[in-house]
């Protein structure tokens, strides 16, 4: 039997995660990077108006000690938060990484190229509803264990309208297709990583995308119907504490803007994001409102709205969980 993983680990109990895909027909794992962010303050347009910092020490102190290095990194959004020039600059792209490609949000990739030392053949952006293929390295052929490792699939999501944030608000939709036998169809594994929450209205051509690929081994114990099938989502990369301003709106959508997802799609997994209780200062912090959930409450409160099934976790920095996929 083919033995293929995935691999989440959290690095600053924040939003940077290292995926690791695993297959027998790869050279080496496969590491996609998030949202890299290990060190210094992070601030909206002056320190004094908006600047936050780590309270919990990452789980390493350099994207550098990253082992095996990440062969892909995405930055959700232009946020130092997210795009982090210190960060980004310490990972060795002429030597160990000078295979490794960068994935930028719309806007995100004018700050990259703004710094002047990325080689912009490295560089990607996204745009709107244009799906990116990225193809895994090739090794040696192993025509006899389980067939192709496949390839990912990602997607930039955001909302339409100014009052919704779009430039918070938005989601990056990954999948990893692995082709099976004739006639069976592609396994899909998806996660979707929305680290400020996205409006359902965004995310529904997605995940409508998701409905025809077939059930994820060791899923829980809610059944698609035949008539109506429901997307079903593998992981979802969402924050539980929902954080509004009194001066522009609604800055993280939290447990109710997962609850939606939850509410139009199977979800497998749920795993906290953007949920670390950084030291935040300046102006706009005591303009901030917080109403914060736990791993216990979500269940609580995912159950109440009938919703089963869902494996929710909490993820502190160097912790890990890792998925088989068969």
């Amino acid at each position: 039997m083919t033995t293929m993983s995935l691999r989440v680990q959290s690095l600053n109990s924040d939003t940077t995660f290292a995926l690791t895909f695993s297959h027998p027909a790869l050279p080496k794992p496969f590491v996609l990077l998030l949202d890299p962010w290990l060190h210094s303050s992070s601030y909206v347009y002056h320190p004094l108006f908006s600047n936050q910092s780590h309270t919990t020490p990452p789980c390493i102190s350099s994207i550098s000690q990253l082992s095996p290095v990440p062969d892909v990194v995405i930055v959700s959004q232009k946020k130092t938060d997210h795009c982090n020039e210190g960060t980004l600059k310490e990972l060795d792209w002429d030597g160990a990484a000078k295979n490794t490609l960068l994935y930028a949000a719309p806007g995100a990739e004018k700050v990259v190229l703004g710094w002047k030392w990325f080689d912009q053949k490295r560089l990607r952006w996204f745009r709107r509803g244009e799906t990116m293929k990225v193809e895994f390295p090739s090794g040696e052929e192993k025509p006899t264990v389980g067939g192709p490792a496949g390839w990912l699939e990602l997607l930039f999501m955001a909302p339409k309208w100014l009052w919704e944030l779009p430039a918070l608000h938005n989601a990056i939709g990954i999948k990893w297709v692995i082709p099976r036998n004739q006639g069976q169809g592609n396994q899909i594994y998806s996660i979707l990583f929305s680290p400020h929450g996205a409006p359902v209205a965004s995310l529904r051509p997605w995940l409508s995308s998701l409905s025809s690929q077939p059930p994820t081994p060791g899923r829980g114990a809610r059944a698609q119907t035949t008539a109506s099938p429901q997307p079903k989502l593998s992981l979802l990369i969402h924050p539980f504490c929902h954080i509004r301003s009194l001066l522009g709106g609604e800055i993280i959508s939290g447990f109710p803007g997962g609850l939606s997802i939850c509410r139009h799609a199977v979800v497998d997994n749920w795993m906290s994001a953007h949920d670390e209780s950084k030291d935040v200062r300046g102006i706009t912090a005591r303009l901030l409102r917080y109403r914060l959930w736990d791993v216990n409450k979500v269940e609580k409160d995912l159950k109440e709205e009938g919703i089963g099934g869902v494996r929710v976790s909490m993820l502190h920095a160097g912790d890990e969980v890792g998925f088989e996929l068969c």
